[in-house]
């Protein structure tokens, strides 16, 4: 219909990075975010570790299947039921650390070996064979509100593990060396936070 304009809110249009966290997960001592009312940008404490540099950004993903209740009477599905259910967070990561190496290879432990007297410092990356599991933490903008120019938007998921196909090319180039990593939640989907700082305190 001609001059028909939908009821908006331009405010609530966002774009903008993230900030992705992980630690390792530990049984027993869940995780927390960090307080809410902080200022956008303030780095976590440990034991958040901050992934670093991306390609691309992180993308949140969110994917439901459901399966179709039917009868004959209906032509039409009567309802639908959730066959499966679940978050994942994909990042090309773009710093060629060892640390990012075991983030994307799925797990494993970093040794350092201080330098001494005839003796060189080294770090050697050690590859788990099992899947390593960690705890997940994003930070990005959510909309502005009154006397809140810029909250934040916080999501935790208490246990991911990373699970990808990674190919990292060594050869000169224009594009530098990167590593693919996907994080898969391993928890019911009522327990990943996403939380929003709506209003000041009073």
């Amino acid at each position: 219909m001609a001059g028909l304009i939908p009821a908006y809110n331009r405010l609530n249009v966002m774009t903008g990075m993230a900030a992705l966290y992980l630690q390792p997960r530990v049984i027993g001592t869940p995780p927390e975010l960090p307080d809410i009312d902080d200022p956008l940008g303030t780095v976590w404490d440990t034991p958040w570790t901050p992934v670093g540099a991306t390609m691309e950004g992180v993308t949140f993903g969110f994917a439901r299947e459901a399966t179709d209740i039917r009868i004959e009477e209906q032509v039409t599905q009567v309802d639908q039921k959730t066959t499966s259910v679940g978050f994942t967070v994909t990042v090309t990561l773009s710093e060629d650390t060892l640390d990012t190496m075991r983030l994307a290879y799925g797990g494993g432990s970093v040794e350092t070996v201080a330098a001494g007297v005839g003796t060189p410092g080294t770090k050697k990356l050690v590859i788990s064979s099992e899947i390593s599991h960690f705890c997940l933490g994003i930070e990005g903008q959510a909309p502005p509100r009154i006397g809140l120019e810029t909250p934040r938007r916080l999501i935790l998921i208490p246990d991911v593990t990373s699970v990808a196909s990674v190919e990292t090319q060594y050869r000169r180039a224009t594009q530098q060396r990167t590593y693919n990593a996907t994080f898969t939640s391993l928890v019911p989907p009522e327990d990943v936070e996403i939380i929003e700082h709506n209003a000041a305190a009073t």
